[in-house]
């Protein structure tokens, strides 16, 4: 047994890496996914999904197939919550459930993934476009300049309208503040290069946005429930870089 498992760490599977399928990219679709931003979310989805090798010589498809379905069933929890929306929640489960037992290919059951992905996140996709257009403005501008100095009052003075107004606005709009979704989308891209495992740890706090390795560390924990090492080396098992 190997030291990380020893330690309590979970090693990324060697089935998950065979295929091509990153952790860290489903961590960020489905951290999009609790913050409402379901085209951000339905994008990473994607992205997580067509990437994938699916004619890698000894990899069976039943898996493959299992794999989608669960992610597509843990999607359909987050719409549908079963506490608050039990009935719709149990029938997509089913239907999921029946939808993938014909699937006799990998692939077909990624075209089922695509296809189904789209029936659960666009119309809460169109919900969301309603929100009102500056906070998709304070959105779109953090996404392009979250390795800068960003704060509420960057972003506000940017945007031309005042700090408390923005703030407002967006809690309304989104339930968090902007501070939270700075935060969230530094971290959603270090993880991503952690993932990539060319880089030290403290590279990527600075490449990320932030000044100094405390407020990354600090932050990363506070989201991740880990450290950033221990995170690498789930994502990359044999890296042993905290600097």
């Amino acid at each position: 047994m190997s030291q990380a498992r020893l330690a309590g760490q979970t090693e990324t599977p060697d089935f998950y890496r065979r295929i091509g399928y990153d952790p860290a990219r489903e961590t960020q679709a489905f951290r999009r996914l609790a913050e409402a931003d379901f085209t951000g979310s339905k994008a990473a989805f994607r992205k997580l999904v067509s990437g994938l090798k699916l004619d890698v010589p000894g990899v069976a498809h039943g898996p493959v197939i299992l794999l989608l379905l669960d992610v597509l069933q843990r999607v359909n929890r987050k719409v549908h919550r079963p506490e608050t929306d039990e009935s719709a929640y149990h029938d997509i489960r089913a239907s999921l459930a029946e939808q993938f037992s014909r699937y006799s290919g990998a692939e077909e059951a990624r075209k089922g993934f695509l296809t189904t992905l789209g029936q659960l996140l666009t119309p809460l996709t169109v919900r969301e476009r309603k929100q009102h257009p500056l906070v998709d403005r304070a959105r779109s501008y953090i996404d392009e300049h979250y390795n800068r100095r960003l704060s509420l009052s960057s972003v506000a003075n940017r945007l031309h309208v005042s700090p408390n107004y923005l703030s407002r606005l967006f809690r309304r709009e989104t339930g968090g503040t902007i501070t939270s979704h700075i935060q969230r989308v530094r971290l959603e891209h270090a993880m991503l290069l952690l993932a990539e495992g060319k880089r030290s740890i403290s590279e990527i706090a600075y490449l990320v946005g932030y000044q100094n390795y405390r407020d990354f560390y600090r932050n990363f924990v506070k989201y991740e429930n880990a450290s950033p090492r221990e995170v690498q080396r789930r994502l990359q098992p044999g890296a042993d870089s905290e600097s």
